[in-house]
């Protein structure tokens, strides 16, 4: 890192430490030093001096738990007196996440006590409770089995499914036993088991079908760990189903129970049977509250779903206490940001003065964006360095004055691994405050955008090749420059065209046209000039009228030369020398006025002050060098926007994307099912109701709590399609069943009764389990769990009071069977 000191005979660039300070005020003077550095404070050491940031690059593949222990092992004995270590970076954050994942997996055990607890008070038997959660778990230890034998590893997402598959794999169960359960009331157990099989098969089939479907659809992402997560967890429940089917079946047949509950019965008056009797008999008396009930929720929860935004920050995903996003935060806070965006610049030269201030520029554009923070290039060191010398922020628009300023390199390691080989590469890089963010996307497309627009071939022109009529058509260029360079700084101006004209009129006026006959302007020249008048042993004081009368009376080059020597009695040379070096100041002090001036005209049409760095911008008006888009031109420049904010950005859009495919196939595909296993469209399109406003109807609560749509949310609806639309076809396999022998109303209230009963244990059951994951310690599994729980029982509520309704309109041809 370099360093530059201003010295008696000019400038030095040494490095940043050459010796450690030994004593606390040695300490104390490096810290006041470092924090009057621009090219350290704020990204080496934070603003308040307080925290100083080690970045470490890793050379090979080394999993995140094995670096940490290396960093410590390392940093530990050396760490004094430091009051806090910190340790961050994606490899760490990787190693977090997947020790945070094994905790989610241990979810699973209290998932499944909720689960036995639920069964217990639905089934009151030992086979009720234990068959279905062990069938559950069975499925889940297959699948887990499975995922090891592949040899991949746990991610936030597999995490998930260990309380997935017990929680949706015990409704194969409760469906299957509470079918069991009503059929062994009238039969003896192989009847009740053959007839249980007959009724109950397909249903299961066509549930497990579904919520195959629902996940398979999510491989539609392009991302790895989602892929994975849709294919395990499709095979768990195919498992699921297997193990319920003929497992269940099975074990009934060999071991039956000697009595079953009465609440099992038709005629039974528990509390669930009273409830669905009471919801058969509302539906039939107020038919049209219900209806227009779920229409104003509808269309309340259209509304309240506009308002759900996508949010794919790391804040967004963990949740706001995680440990990794307070050591974000905490990175933020002092660093402003935890990562880099980074631009990738090649030229044949990238040291080219037109090269260099578009880097200059791009990183001024960057600052302008909330979830950007600091940039950092070779151009600070050059700016800085500049400023030393001449007093101005900018990058000279000259390659020898280039050339000069990288003279003061010299040797510098850190300056010169900032250039590749040959001069043809080098790096812009821009803290980011977050990992991913909607704000960092929104910021990624406009910085790309506004690359995009810089010309990446130009042509040099040298105005002094140049004749004077020519020039004015270059000035527009220099203007253009100007005010592209102020707009990226975040000026806004409304009379930029105006702007344009004042500037342009100003660039192509001489420097002469602003001088002036004031005390302040003459002394201007004479502090200009002051090392060399003072070498020459006079007081500059007595040059004050010398030059007043000159500039004044517009006297010639040869009476300033006389008065100096009749009044200072210098030798013919040494006045010559000095009228020379009053001259360039008397230049030097026009072209500050002519800023000045240009500085003024440019606040009074943009309503605002500049800045010292914003007015410096003005000084291109005097570049004697003007760089024009040419496509034959002798300069090309090529800039990419690349980092892992860039590439978790494109991750996210084709997440999205791919999840809206996923959607779309799994509601197609589920539909598809539906019309096909109850052989008719009107009752496939009518099974679709219930889900279809389950998902609108969840969107509503996201936006009425303001949970973001992010990778987790959004599987949410994949999911609960397949795995929602289980109630609906039990719900109507069952009712089309009773219609061979009852009639509509009879069956409906059969169905309630009967496969209600289930349908409403199995939810219960379900969300239980699922609701376990909102003790997850990432936000976006915890949401998740509480979103997929939630639409599982609005599901029911759903299909248990529209399915009556929108059956009874329709003409089955179980109907015509019966008669």
């Amino acid at each position: 890192m370099p360093k530059i000191i201003t010295t008696d005979i000019g400038l030095e660039v040494k490095d940043l430490v050459e010796v450690f300070p030994e004593s606390d005020v040695e300490a104390k003077e490096l810290k006041n030093s470092l924090l009057n550095d621009n090219l350290v404070r704020g990204k080496f050491i934070s603003e308040d001096g307080n925290v100083a940031l080690i970045m470490v690059e890793i050379v090979r593949d080394i999993e995140g738990t094995e670096l940490k222990e290396g960093l410590e092992n390392i940093v530990e004995p050396l760490k004094g007196q430091t009051l806090q270590l910190h340790y961050f970076g994606m490899p760490l954050i990787t190693a977090e996440i997947s020790e945070g994942s094994w905790d989610t997996m241990k979810l699973a055990i209290i998932a499944a006590i909720i689960i036995l607890l639920v069964l217990y008070f639905c089934f009151r038997s030992f086979r009720g409770v234990f068959l279905p959660i062990i069938v559950a778990m069975l499925a889940s230890f297959w699948v887990l089995g499975f995922v090891a034998s592949t040899g991949k590893t746990v991610t936030m997402m597999i995490s998930a499914m260990p309380v997935l598959m017990i929680s949706l794999a015990t409704a194969y169960g409760i469906h299957f036993i509470s079918r069991y359960y009503e059929e062994r009331h009238t039969l003896e157990s192989i009847k009740a088991v053959n007839r249980t099989i007959r009724h109950i098969f397909i249903p299961i089939l066509m549930s497990a079908l579904t919520t195959m479907a629902g996940f398979l659809s999510l491989t539609a992402a392009i991302v790895r760990p989602m892929t994975e997560f849709g294919i395990f967890s499709t095979m768990g429940i195919f498992f699921a189903f297997v193990l319920a089917t003929f497992l269940l079946g099975s074990f009934f047949t060999i071991f039956p129970p000697a009595k079953i509950h009465e609440k099992f019965s038709h005629e039974a008056n528990d509390v669930i049977t009273r409830l669905l009797r009471l919801i058969g008999q509302s539906i039939l008396q107020k038919k049209k509250v219900f209806l227009i009930s779920v229409l104003i929720i509808v269309v309340i929860s259209v509304a309240l779903g506009t308002r759900v935004t996508t949010e794919s920050s790391i804040e967004s995903r963990l949740g706001k206490d995680n440990k990794i996003v307070k050591t974000m935060n905490y990175f933020n806070e002092k660093f402003g940001g935890t990562d880099f965006l980074y631009v990738y610049i090649e030229s044949n030269n990238v040291k080219n003065p037109y090269v260099l201030r578009q880097m200059k520029k791009i990183g001024d554009y960057a600052k302008t964006f909330p979830s950007l923070g600091e940039p950092s290039s070779i151009t600070d060191f050059l700016v800085q360095l500049n400023d030393a010398m001449e007093s101005k922020n900018i990058i000279p628009a000259q390659e020898e004055k280039i050339d000069n300023l990288w003279f003061f390199a010299g040797d510098n390691e850190y300056i010169t691994n900032m250039i590749g080989d040959n001069d043809e590469d080098t790096l812009l890089q821009v803290r980011t405050k977050e990992m991913a963010s909607s704000a960092l996307e929104q910021a990624i497309e406009q910085m790309e955008e506004f690359i995009n627009r810089i010309p990446k071939k130009v042509s040099t022109i040298e105005f002094s090749e140049v004749n004077e009529e020519a020039k004015a058509e270059y000035y527009a260029y220099l203007v253009d420059e100007i005010i592209s360079s102020l707009k990226a700084k975040g000026i806004k101006m409304e009379n930029q065209e105006e702007l344009r004209e004042g500037l342009i009129k100003i660039s192509g006026t001489p420097g002469s046209e602003f001088e002036k006959d004031t005390e302040e302007f003459i002394n201007e020249i004479l502090t200009v000039s002051l090392l060399e008048i003072e070498d020459l042993g006079i007081d500059s004081s007595d040059l004050v009228p010398i030059l007043t009368d000159y500039i004044r009376e517009k006297k010639s080059q040869d009476d300033l030369l006389k008065e100096l020597m009749e009044t200072t009695e210098l030798i013919e040379d040494d006045a010559i020398y000095l009228q020379e070096v009053l001259e360039d100041s008397r230049k030097i002090v026009q072209e500050r006025e002519k800023v000045r001036f240009a500085q003024t005209e440019t606040e009074k049409l943009i309503g605002e002050n500049l800045n010292d760095e914003e007015k410096d911008i003005l000084w291109y008006l005097m570049d004697k060098v003007v760089y024009l888009p040419d496509d034959n031109g002798d300069i090309e420049v090529s800039f990419q926007l690349t980092g892992i904010p860039v590439i978790n950005d494109k991750i996210n859009n084709s997440l999205f994307r791919g999840q809206i495919k996923s959607i779309i196939a799994a509601f197609f595909a589920v539909s598809i099912m539906l019309v096909l296993q109850f052989g008719s469209l009107l009752v496939g399109l009518f099974a679709m109701i219930p889900i279809t406003l389950t998902i609108i109807t969840a969107f509503g609560i996201m936006g009425l709590l303001n949970i973001d749509l992010n990778i987790g949310t959004i599987m949410v609806a994949s999911i609960a399609i397949g795995a929602g639309i289980d109630y609906t076809i039990h719900y109507i396999s069952r009712y089309k069943n009773e219609l061979r022998k009852r009639s509509k109303i009879e069956a409906m209230k059969i169905t309630l009764t009967g496969t209600g009963r289930a349908i409403v244990f199995n939810s219960i059951a379900v969300a239980a389990g699922l609701f376990v994951l909102g003790f997850s310690d990432f936000g976006m599994m915890a949401v998740f769990g509480k979103l997929i729980g939630s639409v599982m029982l609005l599901s029911v509520i759903y299909t248990l009071i529209l399915l009556p309704i929108l059956l009874n309109n329709i003409k089955f041809k179980e109907e015509a069977k019966k008669k």
